[in-house]
């Protein structure tokens, strides 16, 4: 399961969960995120907070700083 489908209610971290439902609310009002093929700067960076968010509050994960994420796929 990747960060994206993992929904806020299996993360135990209150910052996870602010982030996901601030994705969710940003989506669902952007033209951008719900038209197929369309890219919104904005909710990609909600995303990827939210992805951050829920990694980290995963246990068992260590945090480190010097592993970078790979670019989004454009």
């Amino acid at each position: 399961m990747t960060a994206a489908e993992q929904t806020a209610e299996q993360t135990k971290d209150p910052f996870a969960d602010e982030a996901w439902r601030a994705a969710i609310e940003h989506a669902a009002g952007c033209l951008s995120c719900r038209t197929p093929g369309a890219k919104c700067v904005t909710g990609e960076r909600l995303l990827r907070a939210y992805e951050e968010a829920a990694r980290q509050a995963r246990p068992g994960r260590a945090f480190t700083t010097d592993v970078q994420a790979p670019a989004p796929r454009r």
